[in-house]
């Protein structure tokens, strides 16, 4: 039986923690599935790497929620009022589409054991993540408010959901007669004066990458709910949607403790089949990192003086693995900012895919067979002397599969692009989590 694949998507992605927490819970209980994050441009390309890699479920983050809609058959309950998908399912081949953002914000006050009926509540922000706020806490009774630098973005929601509306201008007063302050604004963007805080506040900021509204309120005394707490409960919610079986929360919690991708060795390895793109993309992008670039296959032939083929021929396909994985582990070091391209079977050894995982960031560039054919040079491509090209590279893609979402932690189609727009998103997502200018 094949791998489960589950992942995540948004525009930046690779700073999500929702890996950690479902990787830990599968690890629990001995299930053969991965979670990875699918890197795309937008839901379009998120939702073509859902289809292409038999995906079972996808959670879905900014700025994809409200555009996703439109690539799934089903869209259900709060989701479809909302306007706002988290959470894709599969279910044999119908695609649905749910929000379970309201429940993890209600949930969250819940675990803290604050009351929501009858509270007064403003939610600073009529986003996706603002509206699924105020949608979740006006549906447990709390009497919600809703304000928004654009005006209209917040009469819309407001009236969408039957809550109040309040002017962005009247910000002061509003937080002085509302005990939840809720903002589901961007990272680090607080309109909310330390000033108009007081003890009796209780203060929830949708951002648990940090957030200077939290950092003042701390200092003014305020009771203060977790971000993190939203994001464990909205995926527990989404667990039960993808498995149809309740987590353990707090196995689930122990994920979000695990190091991120940011906290990972500097060094890039790209996999995937032949013609996929890995080493020019690879190259292009350590030109824009100023990274330096290794082939792992280049690295062998200089070293055993002949060519890969020779070497299988002449020492099989044992010696060649091994040879891979010594290659490997000497361009491991905390120290250098490599990229290494990986030769299309380098997953097929165990101990290379172990090694790859736990040292690198892996990225898987996918392409169909049809878009590789139609751009290499197939004379140059020993395995592709054969009846039908394309159905070799097929039957490769089945084989390995599973070799490949056990081994990558990020997925990125080069379907579409040439090397130089690809590599731009590439480069902008890991300037977000390694802090590269």
């Amino acid at each position: 039986m094949s791998t489960q694949v589950f992942a995540v998507t948004g525009n930046p992605i690779l700073h999500s923690k929702s890996p950690n927490m479902f990787n830990t819970m599968f690890r629990h209980c001995g299930l053969d599935a991965s979670y990875l994050y699918y890197a795309a441009a937008s839901a379009e390309e998120a939702m073509f790497l859902f289809r292409q890699l038999g995906t079972k479920g996808m959670n879905v983050t900014s700025p994809f929620k409200e555009t996703i809609g439109e690539y799934l058959d089903v869209i259900h309950d709060e989701a479809d009022i909302l306007g706002s998908v988290n959470t894709v399912v599969s279910v044999d081949g119908v695609l649905h589409g749910y929000n379970t953002d309201f429940y993890g914000v209600t949930q969250s006050f819940f675990d803290a054991g604050i009351t929501l009926k009858g509270r007064k509540c403003l939610v600073v922000g009529a986003g996706g993540a603002g509206k699924a706020a105020a949608y979740g806490l006006y549906s447990v009774g709390a009497e919600v408010t809703m304000v928004n630098r654009t005006g209209e973005k917040a009469r819309k929601a407001a009236e969408l959901i039957g809550c109040k509306c309040g002017e962005f201008s009247d910000l002061e007063r509003l937080v002085s007669q509302n005990e939840i302050i809720l903002s589901a604004l961007q990272q680090n963007v607080n309109p909310v004066d330390a000033q108009w805080l007081t003890k009796q506040h209780i203060i929830f900021d949708a951002n648990y990458k940090g957030s200077l509204l939290v950092d003042e309120a701390k200092k003014r005394g305020c009771t203060i709910v977790s971000a993190e707490d939203w994001l464990l409960n909205q995926a527990v919610a989404s667990y039960k949607l993808f498995l149809g079986s309740e987590p353990d929360k707090e196995v689930m919690r122990s994920g979000l403790r695990l190091p991120t991708l940011s906290q990972k060795n500097h060094v890039l390895a790209t996999i995937g089949i032949m013609g996929a793109g890995k080493t020019s993309h690879g190259k292009v992008l350590a030109e824009k990192l100023n990274y330096q670039f290794k082939d792992i296959d280049k690295e062998i032939v200089l070293r055993e003086g002949m060519p890969i083929t020779q070497i299988f021929s002449e020492k099989g396909e044992p010696y060649f693995r091994e040879l891979e994985r010594d290659t490997l582990q000497k361009t491991f070091s905390p120290d250098t900012q490599n990229i290494l391209s990986c030769g299309g079977g380098i997953v097929v050894n165990e101990p290379n895919r172990t090694l790859l995982k736990e040292n690198a960031l892996v990225l898987w560039l996918y392409a169909t067979p049809e878009a590789i054919i139609k751009r290499v040079n197939i004379s140059k491509r020993p395995l592709l002397q054969c009846e039908n090209p394309q159905e070799k590279l097929r039957q490769l893609l089945v084989e390995r599969k599973d070799m490949y979402v056990n081994t990558a932690h990020v997925v990125f189609s080069t379907e579409k692009r040439t090397k130089y727009e690809s590599t731009d998103i590439l480069k902008n997502e890991i300037e977000k989590i390694w802090g590269h200018k």
